[in-house]
């Protein structure tokens, strides 16, 4: 009687001891991690790749990307520096560095989610929530001299909606970048939303 006794005391201890590992590995303690939200917009990045007939050479010249996240399709950026709107971002590749900010704030400089160019391309990231989550984004790009007059620029600006996914591509100037030469003279640009993460 005693046997029995003993071995139903250990079936129901270990049932219970059952039932509390199920509950306790279902349940959720606050600060412990859950699944991975899905990627809000701000959490989208813009990806500009431009590429050149010669070679990148930040000694002679200024490579520009101009931005414009009005959503205003019909008011991009144009190739002359001078009209550039107060509301443009820009990314200025100068003397081997990346430099990016507002037209209206020049001195506040804000940062790139990657940079990087070698050979014949540049590659810039920008995150969205830096250019105040815009629905579409306006692209222009051109090289200058150290004085910025151009050496080349697209046909005219393109548009990018900033939906998971979407590209862009420039259309390139005919006639090339004049005095200054291959290195400075647009060949492709390229854009593309991805996520950060």
């Amino acid at each position: 009687m005693r046997i029995i006794n003993v071995k139903r005391a250990i079936i129901i201890l270990l049932l219970i001891i059952g039932a509390i590992a199920v509950v306790a590995g279902c349940a959720r303690w606050p600060g412990e991690p859950g699944p991975e939200p899905e990627p809000s917009e701000s959490e989208y990045q813009l990806k500009i790749t431009v590429e050149v007939a010669g070679e990148i050479n930040t000694d002679n010249g200024i490579y520009y990307i101009v931005l414009d996240a009005d959503g205003n399709s019909a008011t991009g950026p144009e190739y002359d520096i001078s009209l550039w709107d107060d509301d443009f971002y820009y990314v200025k590749l100068e003397n081997y560095f990346f430099y990016f900010a507002k037209v209206e704030d020049e001195a506040s400089e804000l940062e790139l989610t990657g940079s990087s160019y070698s050979g014949d391309k540049l590659e810039v990231t920008i995150a969205l929530s830096d250019l105040e989550d815009p629905s579409s984004v306006d692209i222009n790009i051109l090289t200058t001299d150290s004085e910025n007059n151009s050496y080349d620029h697209l046909d005219s600006y393109f548009t990018i909606n900033t939906d998971l996914g979407s590209t862009g591509e420039g259309i390139v100037s005919e006639g090339g970048s004049g005095d200054g030469g291959a290195n400075f003279d647009i060949v492709s640009v390229t854009a593309v939303i991805t996520t950060l993460y």
